[in-house]
């Protein structure tokens, strides 16, 4: 296929991925709380079910808006 273009990693995708790591340890972090009650990467936290709850949501809402920012670019470049 001599048409079809090699994808780049923009440092701009690199700075988006780490908020989706970031994301998904804290994600992780409360997913585990509940069933644990000990805290998975940092040691204080979370410390309650509201910190877990917060946690998760946080997390779960960095994790799709760094996924859609590294989509974004692929997809408007497919528009063009």
């Amino acid at each position: 296929m001599p048409g079809r273009m090699r994808p780049q990693l923009a440092p701009k995708v690199l700075f988006y991925a780490a908020f989706d790591g970031l994301g998904m340890l804290a994600f992780a972090g409360g997913a585990v709380w509940p069933g644990k009650k000990e805290s998975l990467f940092v040691a204080s936290f979370p410390e309650s079910n509201f910190e877990a709850v917060l946690s998760l949501i946080g997390g779960g809402v960095l994790m799709l808006w760094a996924a859609a920012q590294i989509l974004r670019k692929p997809v408007a470049r497919q528009a063009e």
